[in-house]
């Protein structure tokens, strides 16, 4: 696979995002992680379809096996996947070093199977019909949170992560143009009021509600992520995964790529 072609750059710059395939092996092997873990979740084999294994787990148990931090990819396979982003992704933007924030010390102490330095590449899945969906945000605000609460993505030279920072979304299975992620295209050019709310998760931020309801309808699926081609966006660019109302459980996969840019 070459590059993603002339003009992603300044496609990216103009609206926020381009999309770009994605290695169909790669995908395999992501989803067998998953797999895996959900059935291991569920308690059940592998002669139950995988949507009946998601189902049968209690939202009360979902919602505290399906932390974030039981939702990484492990090495060697989470190196695979840096491989990959450095090659394809890092190239287009014209700069040779890139790394991947590191799991926090929370996620180290959920979940033992981690270790120190591990890469933040991590999965989500989307049961059909259930609140599993993230409501509009920008990941900037995020990281804005994170880091004010001491944060240590290990990047070991200095970073503007508005500036130096991308995002990558993965689709893996069940994303079609209805079910998968969707954007706002420009919307990492506004300026948009947000707030931040305590929620049963920890502090979350909330798009103010008379934006969401002037640009709620310019809200679109690429529709490449529904072939199978990953989208590579701005830290600041709004976006959403919309409530899942198809059959196939939803599954995608994420990082974050840091730049250094000088």
């Amino acid at each position: 696979m070459g590059t993603v072609g002339v003009g992603c750059l300044e496609q990216f710059q103009e609206e926020g995002f381009y999309t770009q395939p994605f290695p169909d092996a790669l995908r395999s092997e992501m989803l067998a992680h998953i797999e895996e873990r959900i059935y291991h979740v569920a308690g059940v084999g592998r002669e139950v379809s995988i949507e009946k294994a998601a189902a049968s787990i209690e939202d009360g148990v979902w919602a505290r096996q399906m932390h974030r931090a039981f939702r990484m990819f492990f090495p060697p396979l989470a190196d695979k996947i840096y491989r990959w982003a450095h090659k394809e992704i890092a190239s287009e933007f014209g700069v040779d070093t890139m790394e991947i924030n590191r799991v926090s010390q929370t996620e180290l102490s959920l979940n033992p199977q981690l270790q120190p330095g591990d890469l933040v590449v991590y999965w989500r899945a989307v049961r059909p019909f259930k609140p599993d969906a993230g409501r509009p945000h920008r990941d900037g605000t995020f990281w804005e949170l994170e880091l004010a609460q001491g944060y240590d993505p290990q990047i070991t030279f200095p970073f503007d992560y508005l500036k130096d920072c991308v995002k990558v979304w993965i689709p893996l299975r069940g994303c079609s143009e209805k079910t998968s992620l969707q954007i706002v295209p420009r919307s990492h050019k506004m300026d948009i009021p947000i707030s931040i709310d305590e929620t049963d998760f920890g502090k979350r931020p909330t798009i103010g509600a008379a934006w969401l309801q002037q640009y709620g309808q310019a809200f679109m699926s690429p529709p490449p992520l529904a072939r199978g081609s990953c989208i590579v966006f701005d830290m600041d660019l709004v976006h959403q995964g919309p409530r899942h109302e198809q059959d196939q459980l939803r599954i995608s996969a994420e990082l974050s790529l840091i730049f250094k840019k000088w």
